[in-house]
């Protein structure tokens, strides 16, 4: 609830055939839609987690993202 992205569905079933019934009326893109949003929003969070838990791996993999992204930058310069 914190990031406004998340929420809760409630079924009424009696039954697991009954359950899997209507969660299988879940299209699948709008399931994927709500993932991907749920992934985005939860980012932040995970980062602060990493960041505190474990930081010289976490400041590496941000630095080795940064030299990955300039390369692709310049690559894509070089091409105009």
């Amino acid at each position: 609830m914190r990031d406004f992205g998340q929420y809760q569905v409630l079924f009424l079933a009696e039954t697991e055939l009954q359950l899997l019934a209507q969660i299988q009326q879940v299209p699948v893109t709008e399931y994927k839609t709500q993932r991907r949003r749920l992934a985005l929003a939860q980012a932040p969070r995970q980062q602060k987690r990493r960041l505190h838990r474990n930081p010289a791996s976490t400041i590496q993999a941000l630095v080795n993202q940064h030299t990955e992204l300039l390369s692709v930058l310049e690559s894509q310069a070089l091409k105009y």
